[in-house]
């Protein structure tokens, strides 16, 4: 449904979502056969993956943004990225331990941009019904996935060498969260589709 409504669809948001979601199940078969086959360490992948995750979300925001400043908001974390990229890798983390700062900076990132977009949503003059507005139910995903493992990101490194038992409890919230985050992007995919006219 996604790659059919994404075809047709004039919202260069949904097409980055979609690139967004082919590039996440590589990554994650990629780390699961390094983890589970090769009995390695597959944190550098994860590492790449989080500095191309959270720009291109920022980039489907941007495309959905109405103002100037809103926009900005997503420049200035690109900058950032590249920075925290840089010092992480060289200076702090190296390439072989999660770089759990930027994901707990880049979530709430992913949170501030979920709340812009509900508060456009409000704004609008338009009476159409949320609960319809593209990008709705795949920004409710987003605002509730990285809100509620928020609170883990800052200390996941210390977690993964001193509470190994708490991490697998860990993962086993944030795979629960992924259910419904994937679930809501398929609801937001279903409803685009339904009610996206058709072509003359």
């Amino acid at each position: 449904m996604g790659l059919v409504f994404t075809k047709k669809s004039s919202q260069f948001s949904y097409k980055l979502l979609l690139l967004f979601l082919i590039v996440t199940f590589l990554n994650e078969s990629v780390c699961y056969y390094i983890k589970n086959t090769l009995h390695g360490s597959n944190n550098i992948f994860y590492n790449c993956y989080y500095y191309f995750r959270f720009p291109i979300i920022g980039f489907m925001f941007l495309n959905l943004f109405p103002r100037t400043f809103q926009k900005r908001i997503v420049y200035l974390f690109l900058i950032f990225s590249l920075i925290l990229f840089f010092i992480n890798n060289f200076y702090l983390y190296g390439f072989y331990l999660l770089h759990s700062n930027y994901q707990a900076a880049g979530s709430i990132f992913v949170i501030a941009l979920s709340l812009i977009h509900f508060y456009n949503i409000l704004q609008n003059t338009n009476k159409k019904n949320p609960l319809t507005t593209p990008f709705f139910w795949v920004a409710t995903g987003f605002f509730f996935y990285f809100l509620c493992t928020l609170p883990f990101l800052g200390i996941l490194n210390f977690l993964l060498k001193n509470e190994i038992v708490f991490v697998g409890q860990y993962l086993i919230i944030v795979k629960s969260l992924s259910l419904l985050l994937y679930s809501s992007i398929g609801i937001d995919f279903y409803i685009q589709w339904k009610y996206q006219k058709p072509e003359l």
